[in-house]
């Protein structure tokens, strides 16, 4: 009906589960032995080649990370990328200090950078978490946004009040907004139409919600009343 509009805060959620409940407890299950020396100390071979791999992934990875930065009104398929790249980023650093620590004979380095790495993809697991739920469940665009709407409704001639004003978030920067407008009672169906589609029309040109219900309900008393005055 939206176009597919929560597609990326899934993904974006699968991201993160990916990160926790898979990378964030296989980092964990690996490293703690390490740090408890279960596994014995670490042993290192052509330490040259991994610096040199080290500080070339780093720069690697820092290329898509300065483009999407970059980047205005990222949406959620976009900000999970980013947070990957800086997990890889920080995972990079924490490894090229590993090996040198390690090189110069402080074995524990090793473990303890590992511990540090599944810190921060657990750590990034559960900002994509928090970042996109509120989407999948409903997020309100808030309080002035509905202000917004209903004063823009109300600006109509013809619309005597707006009650009903419900609005939430079916996709980046993307909201479904539905209410009720009244008119005078004994208004033909044919102008009231005209009313809700010039009402239609505002709020899509002035606030950017392309995606809005809009009821058209005969004005009560106390309503009438209220315009009068």
């Amino acid at each position: 009906m939206f176009e597919h509009g929560r597609a990326q805060n899934v993904a974006a959620m699968v991201s993160a589960t990916v990160l926790i409940f898979f990378m964030s407890v296989e980092a964990f299950r690996e490293a703690v032995p390490k740090l408890f020396g279960v596994s014995g100390a670490a042993e290192f071979q052509n330490v040259c080649l991994a610096l040199i791999v080290i500080i070339v992934g780093i720069f690697v990875v820092a290329i898509p990370v300065v483009d999407i930065s970059r980047v205005r009104g990222r949406g959620a398929s976009v900000r999970a990328q980013l947070v990957a790249l800086l997990k890889d980023e920080v995972s990079y650093a924490a490894a090229l200090v590993a090996v040198v620590l390690v090189w110069q004979g402080y074995y524990l380095a090793d473990a303890l950078a590992s511990v540090f790495v599944a810190v921060v993809i657990a750590l990034g697991g559960i900002y994509l978490l928090k970042d996109n739920v509120h989407y999948l469940i409903g997020k309100t665009p808030g309080s002035q946004f509905m202000e917004k709407l209903e004063s823009k409704a109300m600006s109509v001639k013809g619309v005597l009040g707006v009650h009903d004003l419900k609005a939430e978030y079916v996709g980046p920067n993307t909201v479904h907004a539905g209410f009720h407008i009244e008119v005078a009672r004994g208004t033909p169906v044919e102008e009231a139409d005209r009313i809700a589609e010039e009402v239609h029309e505002k709020i899509a040109r002035e606030t950017g919600c392309q995606y809005c219900v809009i009821h058209v309900d005969p004005a009560n008393d106390s309503t009438l009343r209220n315009a009068m005055r």
